[in-house]
């Protein structure tokens, strides 16, 4: 029996009220109170760990297939605080914090896992809503829920609903932050000859950086994209305060400058070649230290479910230009995918919202995945 389809106003009846929860980062606590007592009362198994809810074991020797999104969305502004539907350029959306990024995604899985013919069809389904993803790595509880929820690492495939504009995302890009300090000597400003300033040291350096700061990378026939840009820079001051925090004298050839060099680099390799590519473009230019990692994920492009998966989607296929955390799964040799419907270029923005046709279009064909035997 084929799985009805959700009608739209259900879905965006759904989407509404999940937004209505503004649980930023650390405050998750009511949302995930809520999906706990919703799949409680269907009479679902559930696991409490932190602000995270898992719902679902498996119970056969199907494939375990996890729907995976995270509760956490960024501040809200006055322009999305309230969830609304709204017309624009002749289409609806839905207009609320978190609406791309990533409650669409949420609503999705949630309405897929909800639905017994699905529940009966060629796939164990699990739900995974975890906590803390739009902060630091240190407070991301989805590696929480992956270690005390031991079974969940027996999973066939994680879909993880981040935005992606109807695209199926494979792997995702590593990332990079380090510290490069160029070292000089304080003085006078009036009498620069008598130090060297750390600032213009680096000017080579950037400009090279600035010429060359994107270069294509092809894995299993996807382009991603290596990009490597400095994020952040200081001098150093006066004093025993954080020279980030301290206040500017002006007057003063600094005697040290640093920048936050951040490189994205494609799933071509791992954590310790990317990291001797930042040391060796340094070079004698400067010290670095690395004071942030994160691994990429590679597309899984032939892994049986995941080329089941794009066959039965039948979206368009690209490599994520970002880090999710299809990398974490990954790590445990979990084959695993980013596909949603919200918009990349609605996260994190004034006025959040994605579109209705959007939603009803990415639960149609996820229903086609589950659905297929």
């Amino acid at each position: 029996m084929a799985a009805a389809e959700a009608p739209p106003d259900e879905l965006v009846a759904r989407l509404l009220e999940h937004c209505g929860f503004v649980c930023t980062t650390g405050e998750e606590g009511p949302l995930a109170d809520a999906m706990e007592s919703r799949y409680r009362d269907l009479g679902r198994d559930v696991t409490r760990v932190g602000h995270s809810v898992v719902v679902g074991e498996p119970r056969s020797d199907r494939p375990l297939v996890l729907l995976v999104g995270h509760l956490d969305v960024v501040p809200p502004t006055e322009d999305d605080l309230e969830p609304r539907v709204e017309e624009r350029d002749g289409d609806q959306v839905v207009v609320a914090r978190g609406a791309s990024d990533m409650k669409a995604g949420n609503v999705v899985a949630m309405q897929a896992f909800e639905d017994d013919t699905l529940a009966d069809g060629p796939y164990d389904l699990a739900l995974v809503l975890y906590a803390g993803e739009e902060g630091p790595a240190c407070g991301n509880e989805l590696e929480d829920v992956l270690s005390e929820v031991s079974w969940l690492r027996d999973a066939d495939l994680a879909v993880v609903l981040e935005p992606t504009d109807g695209q199926v995302q494979l792997g995702c890009l590593g990332g990079l932050h380090a510290e490069v300090v160029f070292e000089g000597q304080q003085a006078h400003s009036a009498r620069p000859w008598h130090g060297r300033n750390a600032l213009t040291m680096a000017g080579s350096f950037l400009a090279e950086l600035d010429d060359d700061h994107v270069r294509e990378v092809e894995v299993d026939g996807i382009t991603y994209r290596d990009v490597w840009s400095a994020t952040q820079a200081w001098t150093a001051g006066f004093g025993p305060r954080d020279a980030r925090t301290s206040a500017p004298v002006r007057n003063v050839i600094p005697g040290r400058f640093t920048l936050n060099l951040n490189l994205r680099f494609a799933p071509s390799r791992g954590l310790e070649e990317a990291e001797q590519e930042v040391r060796t473009r340094v070079g004698d230019h400067a010290a670095v230290t690395i004071v942030d990692r994160s691994p990429p994920a590679p597309p899984h492009r032939h892994e049986p479910l995941v080329a089941t998966f794009i066959e039965a989607v039948g979206a368009e296929v690209a490599g994520k230009q970002a880090w999710t955390d299809v990398a974490r799964f990954a790590e445990l040799g979990i084959p695993a995918l980013n596909y949603g419907p919200g918009l990349t270029a609605q996260a994190h923005q004034r006025g959040e919202y994605v579109p209705v046709s959007a939603l009803v279009d990415a639960a149609q064909r996820l229903r086609r995945f589950l659905a297929a035997s």
